[in-house]
């Protein structure tokens, strides 16, 4: 396990991370960021969707796999 700091894309639900994914570069985020907004959860009210460059732990053999993000 390895900790990086990498862009990643979090679901802020109630003002609370539920989910998150990446590593991205910052417009690979951005791109996804506007396809699920575009496509997809419906609730506007209490989502919020962001790009944040956060530090994360990370699988070493498989560096696309997040582990979980380092605060």
């Amino acid at each position: 396990m390895k900790i990086i700091a990498a862009f990643v894309l979090l679901l802020y639900v109630q003002s609370e991370i539920i989910e998150h994914t990446g590593p991205f570069t910052m417009s690979e985020c951005l791109q996804m960021k506007r396809q699920i907004e575009r496509n997809g959860w419906q609730d506007k009210e209490f989502t919020r969707y962001s790009c944040e460059e956060r530090n994360v732990e990370i699988d070493i053999e498989n560096h696309s796999t997040i582990i979980r993000l380092v605060d």
